[in-house]
């Protein structure tokens, strides 16, 4: 199964994911996933950092836990030059056995309410963990 396929697979199902930053977990209490094009003409190398198709796999995911705000400048490619990508992991039924699943994305941007923060991904990798 190649990685278009297991995206839509992840796309169509209801699954938990989980997201670790810096050895903490952060529970997710919505998560949606879908294909759909991004500013860019062409394909292209984003900031120098991680390269981009015209259209992409993005996450938009949900958090109640507010700490996760003073890590976003380190995982964001606007406040600076160097930054790292997220993994978020989940677990899906592939022939007949369950599998984790470990998506690599980058923040393409955030916004945060007095009691959520919503993260907007771009799913760069897909991997079997």
């Amino acid at each position: 199964m190649n990685d278009e396929e297991l995206l839509g697979k992840l796309a169509n199902n209801n699954t938990s994911y989980e997201l670790q930053i810096d050895g903490r977990v952060f529970n997710l209490v919505k998560i949606s996933l879908e294909k759909s094009t991004i500013p860019v003409r062409k394909p292209t190398t984003r900031g120098g950092a991680y390269f981009t198709d015209t259209k992409a796999y993005k996450m938009k995911v949900i958090t109640h836990d507010l700490s996760i705000i003073k890590l976003l400048p380190s995982l964001m490619l606007g406040p600076n030059t160097e930054f790292r990508p997220l993994q978020l992991k989940t677990r899906l039924e592939l022939d007949g056995m369950k599998k984790e699943i470990i998506l690599e994305s980058h923040v393409a941007n955030t916004m945060n309410t007095k009691d959520t923060v919503t993260l907007n991904l771009i799913v760069d990798k897909i991997s079997l963990g």
